[in-house]
């Protein structure tokens, strides 16, 4: 019904409002930057990716299934972009002292 399909509707529109309001907010960390405080983007993107899987198993959203699959797509590339900056970020969290050291710089040419 239109009922159904403007709840629908009206849902993507906030969940993408939502992203307006959220920031990646970088740290200052010895000679760069860290990506911290990530939990409340974690959680909002978390719980959009299930929201979205959600209304793609609805029955109003064919007129708006490529904007949900889209929104999908998007949403999932976000987690898979930000697990693998952290796991690079904890890395070089881990291996910055050791080369930044002056017995290493030392013997690095």
């Amino acid at each position: 019904t239109a009922s159904g399909e403007s709840q629908l509707e009206k849902a993507l529109v906030k969940m993408e409002a939502a992203w307006e309001s959220l920031a990646f907010v970088p740290k200052e960390w010895r000679t760069s930057y860290i990506l911290v405080g990530i939990d409340e983007i974690q959680q909002e993107l978390d719980d959009q990716i299930v929201r979205t899987q959600a209304m793609r198993g609805s029955r109003f959203v064919k007129p708006f299934l490529k904007r949900t699959s889209t929104w999908e797509y998007t949403l999932v590339e976000l987690q898979d972009i930000i697990d693998n900056w952290l796991k690079v970020q904890a890395s070089w969290l881990y291996l910055e002292p050791i080369f930044s050291s002056d017995d290493i710089m030392k013997q690095i040419p």
